[in-house]
């Protein structure tokens, strides 16, 4: 396939990592899938724990737009993982009104127990780079993150319009 083929897919290379990102997303959702599975949890719902860990601490309002839910289907999550012991609602100190959502050391446990596997692989081979690689790579992944954010935030612009 030549550039022109390709259209905007870039070059050989950057096809062949394109391809290679949807195919780890690809794993890294089977896996997700199975141990949400094997854990009785909704998949939604660790997405919610990552994302809250991820950030110290998420809004409802927050957990709602990171995972593309509506505000219902964010409090019904929500209220399912505190049944859970996952996560809890604390009040903003100043604003009595707003919460924030933080995760148990509960979750933690689960989560280590659960992404402790894939994390053992995927630190195997990140071991075999050396420091200023793995850098690059996190750089590299920050802005494909960003740049598929950039998209998604474009394509849904672009429908309400």
């Amino acid at each position: 396939m030549t550039s022109a083929d390709r259209g905007d897919m870039g070059s050989a290379a950057a096809s062949d990592l394109v391809r290679e990102l949807r195919g780890f997303n690809q794993e890294t959702e089977r896996y997700v899938a199975q141990m949400s599975h094997l854990h009785s949890m909704h998949h939604t719902d660790l997405a919610a724990i990552a994302l809250v860990m991820d950030r110290g601490g998420a809004s409802p309002k927050e957990i709602s737009d990171g995972l593309n839910l509506s505000p219902s289907a964010t409090s019904a999550m929500v209220d399912r993982l505190e049944r859970a012991g996952h996560a809890h609602r604390e009040r903003v100190e100043g604003d009595r009104r707003s919460v924030r959502v933080e995760v148990t050391d509960q979750a933690l446990a689960v989560g280590s127990a659960m992404f402790g596997l894939l994390g053992r692989h995927m630190r195997t081979v990140l071991d075999s780079y050396d420091e200023d690689e793995v850098a690059a790579m996190a750089d590299l992944m920050r802005r494909l993150k960003d740049a598929a954010r950039a998209a998604a935030d474009e394509a849904s612009r672009e429908h309400m319009a």
